[in-house]
């Protein structure tokens, strides 16, 4: 059974993120109402509270802040390696953000 409470919305933009100690780089993907995935290779165990910082396709660098949830880690380099962020606080130009991506076809 699907848990998700949101659908999901295919884009990518890049992401950096940080556990407050190492800061990394990914590709954001998946967007939902509530959280995101993010693809990388150095994903951080779940329960993580992850400092973001989404790349908007118009320059704008969005910060947000949010749990690992899901962490996908595998030695297979074409499989979607990554984590699902649960977002804990959401900004308003994320929610404008996500009504605009399903908006799309």
């Amino acid at each position: 059974m699907d848990k998700r409470i949101c659908k999901r919305k295919i884009k990518r933009l890049n992401i950096c993120f940080s556990d407050g100690n190492t800061e990394c780089n990914g590709i954001s993907s998946d967007f939902s109402c509530n959280g995101l995935f993010i693809r990388t290779r150095r994903g951080f165990k779940e329960g993580t509270t992850v400092l973001m910082k989404l790349e908007m396709e118009n320059g704008e660098v969005l910060p947000m802040r949010g749990v690992v949830k899901r962490l996908i880690k595998t030695q297979i380099a074409h499989y979607k390696n990554g984590m699902g962020i649960e977002l804990s606080s959401i900004p308003k130009e994320y929610d404008n953000f996500v009504e605009e991506l399903y908006k799309e076809k």
